[in-house]
């Protein structure tokens, strides 16, 4: 009699732990993604080399006088799957990553860019119907090549 009465309530109580451990570690690895995204677009500014895997990143500056590069990647993909490789652990994958670069230098060194992910967080054991969650996660850095 006792422990159908304590039963309940301690797996709740259990399973509550284990979804917050499970939200603290997916807003942990978006934080994490977003950043590795926001290095690597800080990293591939406009005076990066070409090479078979990277190149420069975002739109040219304005006052770009050099010709410019063939694996030039102005919308951002190659940021957006560093992101998302970085994000692996997420079930489902569908992380949306919008990357922005800030200032009217475009990907020009000292201008800004900002690379933030959106993921929508189900729980795992639907004990309680609890709606999806939007975990946000943003990462602001200064370009320095």
């Amino acid at each position: 009699m006792e422990f159908a009465l304590v039963a309940p309530v301690f797996f709740l109580i259990l399973f509550a732990v284990i979804e917050g451990g499970r939200f603290i570690l997916y807003y942990e690895t978006l934080n994490n993604a977003t950043r590795e995204g926001a290095r690597y677009a800080i990293v591939n500014g406009a005076n990066s080399l070409c090479t078979a895997t990277s190149g420069p990143t975002g739109p040219m500056p304005a006052d770009w006088t050099k010709a410019v590069p063939a694996c030039l990647d102005v919308p951002g993909a190659r940021v957006v799957q560093r992101v998302k490789d970085s994000a692996f652990g997420l079930l489902g994958n569908t992380v949306t990553v919008t990357p922005q670069w800030l200032g009217p230098n475009g990907n020009a060194r000292d201008s800004r860019v900002r690379v933030e992910a959106v993921y929508s967080y189900k729980t795992l054991v639907p004990l309680l119907p609890l709606p999806q969650i939007t975990i946000r996660a943003e990462s602001n850095l200064v370009i320095n090549n």
